[in-house]
């Protein structure tokens, strides 16, 4: 059984009429679960307590987005990131629902879980909002599961076409937590370099894959396969978390990858085996994804794959970044560098 969050309440976060992180991509994701499926349990959202809002983020930060969501009208936070009346609560929900599937899978009540709510997190650094983002949905989940849960080892995976800065700086010191990351390089935020590894305890745990512009379903899968799946394997985490971003989509307006809906379940069906081998559960958490016919079908593609539905037949595709990932991150993990 798959557990869901997918509800219109997550359309309450208005962003304004031509921003690219819109209501509507809540709307178009949640017609996928209309109809009854006997596959998924549709999980009610939950609000999360400022406690654990808390474990990521500074009190006076996470007081300041409730000042500005009361001030009754849309405040920018940035040139990118808006905060409405209804942005605090729906936010405490995003991460509220996110913490309850992991709960649910590490109970073993569900197999896996997708979380398909907004605002996204990935870009929201412990002190400032940016990118969209307003609070880190998968670093306050991470940190939940090692303080509340009982998990030692976390790790999480990163498939945005923008590379997530926030949840980067959340552990880059820290060994408990490995994030892992493909990402268009040089793109927005500008963070994510091969050279950013991560440091003191956590040398080596950030493993960023930055990539040329142009890539496709081949050299996504390849990156999955010989980077990823023996590093989740060697660290063997105790639960694994997605941040699922859908604007490397090639038919995506913002981002400049060429990945298809069947090349997101492809890297799906990877992260799927790896955690697998390794007896961890695995839940996602939407991040990006602009283009809604696409992001809607991808979305569709990944929960097949955690249902346990068929793999697209992609080939990984080996290309001249791969050596240089390969060489890089093998010092640190010895079952990438075969």
């Amino acid at each position: 059984m798959i557990g869901v969050v997918s509800d219109l309440r997550f359309m309450d976060h208005e962003t304004g009429g031509y921003h690219p992180e819109s209501p509507l991509r809540a709307q178009c994701i949640h017609t996928l679960f209309i109809r009854e499926d006997p596959g998924i349990m549709l999980v009610q959202p939950a609000v999360s307590p400022v406690e654990d809002i808390v474990l990521n983020h500074g009190r006076s930060y996470v007081e300041s987005i409730a000042r500005a969501a009361g001030r009754g009208s849309t405040v920018n936070l940035d040139p990118d990131t808006v905060c409405c009346p209804d942005s605090y609560e729906v936010s405490l929900q995003a991460v509220g629902s996110l913490i309850s599937l992991c709960r649910m899978a590490l109970d073993r009540g569900i197999e896996a879980g997708f979380a398909c709510v907004r605002p996204p997190g990935h870009h929201a650094r412990k002190d400032r909002a940016m990118g969209f983002c307003l609070f880190n949905n998968v670093a306050i989940a991470a940190s939940k599961a090692i303080r509340s849960f009982g998990v030692e080892r976390v790790a999480i995976v990163d498939f945005d076409v923008h590379h997530g800065n926030g949840t980067q700086e959340s552990f880059y010191a820290d060994n408990r937590v490995l994030y892992f990351s493909t990402h268009q390089y040089p793109f927005y935020p500008g963070t994510g370099a091969l050279s950013e590894t991560g440091t003191g305890e956590g040398a080596g745990y950030t493993v960023n894959c930055p990539l040329s512009g142009g890539k496709n379903d081949g050299h996504f899968l390849a990156v999955y396969r010989h980077i990823l799946q023996p590093i989740i394997e060697d660290f063997e985490p105790g639960l694994v978390l997605v941040s699922a971003g859908f604007d490397a989509h090639a038919m995506d307006p913002i981002g400049g990858m060429r990945l298809s809906s069947d090349g997101f379940a492809a890297i799906a069906a990877v992260i799927q085996e790896a955690a697998q081998n390794v007896g961890a559960p695995v839940v996602y958490s939407l991040e990006g994804g602009y283009h809604l016919g696409a992001l809607k079908e991808s979305v569709s593609r990944v929960v097949e794959i955690l249902k346990g539905n068929a793999t697209p037949s992609i080939e990984p595709m080996p290309f001249p970044e791969l050596e240089n990932f390969i060489r890089v991150h093998g010092r640190i993990w010895p079952l990438a560098a075969r």
